[in-house]
């Protein structure tokens, strides 16, 4: 999470086509439940564990980054929060050039993934931060974010296609984001560490 400036908008008026999309070729493991292809960046590898196939995330910086670059994609992802206070992201188009704030990836899109139930300023799921990256229109419901999240400690489903120079994200089922102007045609998926302690299970992507 950063200072980036980010837009909200109303309740969603657009209907994207991402999850027919699921209809295609099989989804594909990016996480195995180990960190093999997995790279810890500008954090202690203890921040990022595996423990009987979940990955557990408590930094308070850095991030882990994919060995293999993407560009469009349709990526599933099975995560709970530990905390209320829990706050990371998902990196998606990372360019990683350059670092800011606690060793995340500069050149990057940011989709963020916080606890509703915590106090904090910034969006909770679903909200895009462009880091250095330039600008481009994002809606972004963050009251159908509060209701789609199941609380604390119950797993949930987050799913995000990378289009052209579109993105769109879902949790558990239900559409909170749409951005244009997705500038970088290719980068790294990432796992933000940031605040409080939230775990994976399965991270499953088809490359377009």
């Amino acid at each position: 999470m950063s200072k980036t400036a980010w837009a909200a908008g109303p309740a969603l008026l657009c209907i994207a086509v991402g999850l027919a999309a699921q209809d295609e070729a099989p989804l594909v493991p990016l996480f195995d439940g180990t960190l093999n292809g997995w790279s810890i960046e500008n954090t202690s590898v203890d921040n990022f564990t595996v423990s009987d196939g979940i990955l557990r995330v408590a930094a308070p910086e850095g991030w882990l980054r994919s060995a293999e670059q993407f560009g469009d994609f349709f990526l599933r992802i099975e995560f709970r929060f530990l905390t209320e206070n829990a706050d990371s992201g998902i990196f998606v188009r990372a360019v990683a050039d350059e670092s800011f704030g606690r060793g995340w990836p500069n050149n990057s899109y940011q989709l963020q993934l916080r606890n509703p139930l915590g106090q904090s300023p910034f969006p909770p799921v679903g909200g895009l931060f462009r880091h250095g990256s330039g600008d481009g229109s994002t809606q972004f419901d963050p009251y159908t974010a509060d209701r789609a999240s199941t609380g604390t400690g119950v797993w949930q489903r987050l799913e995000i296609e990378v289009v052209a120079d579109t993105l769109t994200a879902w949790l558990n089922g239900a559409q909170l984001t749409y951005a244009t102007g997705i500038a970088n045609p290719t980068g790294y998926i990432g796992i933000q560490g940031e605040t409080g302690a939230l775990e994976f299970r399965a991270m499953e992507i088809r490359a377009r």
